[in-house]
């Protein structure tokens, strides 16, 4: 199980239902929003991955000031493999979702992409097959 799951969406509803589903599967996972990719990268590269860690990034691609393939750049150049190792991304698609997915699998940083609006069912799924064995302990 992921210790924090990093909500990345401008939609505010999104990011609120998101959390609630996160929360509903553990309430021990601390559940971080950020609106745009630069709000998100600032989170990181101000946490310590040792207590943050696992990380699990839901990502949308579609914000403003920094969308989520620019996010993907940043966090490539910034961080080292040791951090990355530690983070699981996903992306969040809604409109062009086959182009987007399609996008995304080209991209290492990107272990999946699930399309909106995401439901607890949904959600339990994505964090089922990225920490599988934690979450049936």
């Amino acid at each position: 199980m992921p210790n924090t799951i990093l909500l990345v969406d401008d939609d505010d509803t999104t990011n609120l239902l998101n959390k609630y589903f996160a929360e509903a599967i553990d309430d021990t996972i601390d559940v971080v929003t950020a609106v745009n990719g630069l709000e998100a990268l600032q989170f990181l590269e101000n946490s310590d991955i040792e207590a943050i860690g696992p990380c699990f990034v839901v990502l949308d691609v579609m914000m403003p000031i920094m969308d989520g393939w620019e996010f993907l750049e940043e966090f490539n150049q910034r961080f080292d493999a040791k951090f990355k190792e530690q983070v699981t991304i996903s992306i969040l698609t809604g409109l062009d979702a086959d182009k987007i997915a399609k996008k995304a699998k080209e991209n290492p940083l990107v272990q999946d992409t699930v399309e909106k609006p995401l439901s607890d069912e949904k959600f339990r799924a994505l964090i089922g097959k990225h920490y599988a064995e934690k979450l049936s302990q």
